[in-house]
């Protein structure tokens, strides 16, 4: 052998041995692939929870991977995936993973523009490159190739687009074409016109800075560019191209971003977890206004010490839970969930008291004396007294709760009997009572047990419902409960109607009270010493509606009562 033939084979058992050492080494590096494409989401929280329309009410785009908003493949528009594979891999049914023609004619272009102007990634790459993040060089690109390969031989072409279209990244961390639809247009895929379904297309090509809602300017010229060429390939008509052409978009954020973190905590402790989405009885619109209602008066209030507030709201015929409010002065949601902290009801329990004294015996009618009344207290003697501090000497059941005068109430559970109201309050759902009668003592007629929102608005919704106790829904599909009757229906029907009269109350409220509706509807307030709690109960032939305003730091109002400030 020559001497230049030994050379010459020299040289190509280097390189031959190069390109194996290499190839071993991409081999190594070689990253795993998934089981499957469902294994990258399994690990976060799926549940989603929707309210009663439809509407989510735990979407997270923080989440590096699209978990809720995931679509099988045949439901996406047959036009928007031939539009994707078209306009990012036109050879994406041919390939095995890398596209050698695509990726070699884009190295001539980049080396003749002296710059990277084309990239040529196959959606299988593009795929990997979700997977497995990478800095973007050379060594990189082979090793997605090798990967891209591997991820065909495991993964059928519909599974990978459909995986893609899932998981591309849009601006603003939306993930995935469904999301990005909702997020620019507020509908869904197959509602878009075919300049949306395009503009779909071209923003997926730099989501860190292509967003519509930036630079739409910029973006529809893009967009008519890429319209021309789905015209030039015969992708769409040319009627198509032209109406497409003569079209504008619309951006449309979508309307509604409900917070009902409190609801949501409410649900997960009391409900077994589910990984299908979850229909929630949530409102979303009536929680949102209530939310911001809630937020404006308390801002009227805040001059009088008032930083908290919470607002229950029950559908009366069913129990479901319609609004779920917690906020407090910053017009931010509490930290805390007012409407499960506990807190003293004042005279919002009194009805129930006197619902008792009903069942045993008494009548609306039944005359209370209302004087100045004194009962011993530890070693001392409590003068007990009205809000108003007057006293109206002999009064009508009726007029004693109407007027939600104290001196009564105090006779009243010596009538019934500390005990058996305790019993009776437990029986309908105040489960927190856990001190015995001893403890509370006469107070209890006057509210100064704490208790919760939820527990005041649950036995109040009994009341509306003629004395049957319903449990409170949260959710939907879960099965109703049998309802239990704990008072007779005369009895309950009686406290509503003088809850719910005006002529019982003038004593207090006056005549022309704040708490006068113009369709029947039974109120009771309540104010806690030293202005520490203000309530105001209500409920209608459709609604129960319990709200609770106050400071979570206990620290005492400014003069505000259940009238003046939930009312």
């Amino acid at each position: 052998m020559s001497v230049t033939k030994k050379i010459v084979s020299a040289i190509i058992g280097v390189v031959i041995a190069a390109s194996v050492a290499f190839a071993c080494l991409i081999w190594s590096r070689r990253t795993d692939l998934p089981s499957s494409f469902q294994q990258f989401t399994a690990e976060i929280q799926k549940t989603q929870f929707l309210d009663r329309n439809g509407e989510p009410l735990n979407v997270s785009y923080q989440n590096y991977w699209n978990v809720h908003d995931e679509m099988a493949l045949h439901n996406v528009p047959e036009l928007l995936q031939k539009m994707f594979i078209t306009a990012e891999d036109k050879n994406f049914e041919k390939h095995s993973g890398v596209d050698w023609k695509a990726r070699f004619a884009a190295l001539i272009q980049n080396i003749k523009n002296r710059k990277v102007v084309r990239g040529a990634s196959t959606l299988t790459e593009q795929v990997i490159r979700m997977i497995h993040p990478r800095p973007r060089t050379v060594f990189s690109k082979i090793v997605e190739g090798v990967d891209a390969w591997r991820l065909e031989r495991k993964f059928s072409k519909a599974d990978i687009l459909e995986f893609y279209l899932n998981q591309v990244p849009y601006a603003s961390n939306r993930r995935g074409i469904k999301q990005a639809s909702k997020y620019y247009f507020s509908k869904p895929l197959d509602k878009l016109s075919i300049r949306e379904m395009t503009a779909l297309i071209v923003l997926v090509r730099a989501p860190t800075s292509f967003d519509m809602y930036r630079y739409p300017e910029r973006i529809d010229k893009r967009v008519g560019a890429q319209l021309k060429q789905f015209y030039e390939q015969g992708l769409i008509s040319k009627d198509e191209f032209e109406t497409a052409e003569m079209q504008k978009i619309k951006l449309s954020r979508p309307s509604l971003n409900i917070s009902a973190e409190h609801f949501l905590d409410y649900i997960r402790e009391t409900q077994p977890s589910a990984d299908k989405a979850v229909v929630t009885t949530l409102d979303g619109h009536l929680h949102e206004k209530i939310k911001r209602i809630t937020r404006h008066r308390i801002k009227e209030l805040s001059h009088r010490q008032v930083t908290n507030a919470a607002v229950l709201i029950l559908d009366r015929r069913t129990g479901e839970v319609l609004a779920w409010v917690s906020e407090d002065v910053s017009g931010n949601t509490s930290s805390f969930d007012a409407v499960r902290v506990l807190r003293q009801p004042a005279s919002a329990q009194k009805p129930f008291l006197y619902a008792l004294a009903l069942t045993k015996g008494w009548t609306a009618a039944t005359i209370i004396k209302d004087a100045p009344f004194t009962r011993p207290v530890g070693h001392g003697i409590h003068h007990f007294r009205n809000y108003s501090r007057s006293h109206y000497g002999d009064v009508t059941l009726r007029e004693a709760l109407g007027n939600s005068l104290n001196i009564p109430a105090l006779k009243t559970i010596e009538f019934v009997g500390m005990q058996d109201y305790l019993s009776f309050l437990k029986s309908i759902g105040f489960e927190h009572l856990n001190q015995g009668a001893d403890f509370y003592q006469q107070g209890l007629a006057l509210g100064n047990a704490e208790v919760s929102l939820i527990e005041l608005t649950r036995a109040y919704l009994m009341l509306a419902n003629a004395g049957m106790m319903i449990p409170v829904r949260v959710n939907e599909d879960a099965l109703m409960s049998s309802p239990r009757r704990v008072l007779p229906e005369t009895v309950a029907t009686l406290i509503g109607n003088i809850l719910s009269d005006p002529m019982a109350r003038q004593l207090e409220f006056g005549f022309d009270s704040i708490l006068n509706f113009p369709v029947q509807t039974a109120v009771k307030t309540g104010t806690s010493t030293d202005f520490r709690d203000a309530w105001a109960m209500g409920y209608n032939a459709d609604f129960v509606v319990g709200i609770w305003m106050g400071n979570l730091t206990y620290e005492p109002m400014s003069d505000v009562t259940g009238a003046v400030g939930p009312a």
